[in-house]
């Protein structure tokens, strides 16, 4: 089975407003994650990076890239 990471989890992480939120690979699955230093499993990528790469405003175009980009990454 594969794993991958949606648009939606990129906007879901862009909109969270939890202290430290990311992405994480746990349980077969893609989670979103209250806090990245918490986290059980993978963190594939944390809302500081997304802000860091792409600002605090995501496109609809950007979460779909960022997200096939981040699928073809996983193990």
């Amino acid at each position: 089975m594969t794993t991958t990471i949606t648009a939606d989890d990129i906007r879901a992480l862009a909109q969270s407003t939890e202290a430290d939120p990311a992405l994480a690979v746990a349980d077969g699955g893609v989670r979103l994650v209250p806090r990245a230093g918490d986290a059980d499993g993978h963190i594939v990528y944390t809302k500081a990076d997304l802000v860091r790469d792409y600002g605090e405003e995501v496109t609809d175009v950007q979460a779909e890239v960022l997200a096939a980009g981040l699928t073809a990454q996983l193990p």
